[in-house]
């Protein structure tokens, strides 16, 4: 069993902040199903990686974040990248 680690910058951003009550919000959601949430320079935009068990939850999770977004009126802020478990292997 693994236990929970959350490594930090040396200097905080506001995009980490966010990662952090994103991270919180999504496993209220969808419980054991996210593995890792952590911030990301992706080639294409996106600031944010989700790694999950079960990629076929991709819609419903951006449809969280959606909601995440409005909540916290950052709507547009979040840019994801949605990868399963077994593909952060090929990524990273």
């Amino acid at each position: 069993m693994m236990t929970l680690k959350i490594i930090l910058p040396d200097k905080i951003t506001e995009i980490d902040k966010i990662i952090l009550r994103l991270a919180e919000f999504l496993i209220d959601k969808f419980e054991n199903q996210i593995v890792r949430v952590e911030r990301f320079d992706g080639w294409d935009g996106s600031n944010i990686r989700i790694v999950v068990k079960d990629i076929g939850l991709l819609e419903e999770i951006i449809k969280a974040i959606g909601e995440f977004e409005a909540r916290l009126g950052i709507t547009g802020t979040i840019v994801p990248r949605i990868v399963s478990e077994d593909e952060t292997d090929r990524v990273c």
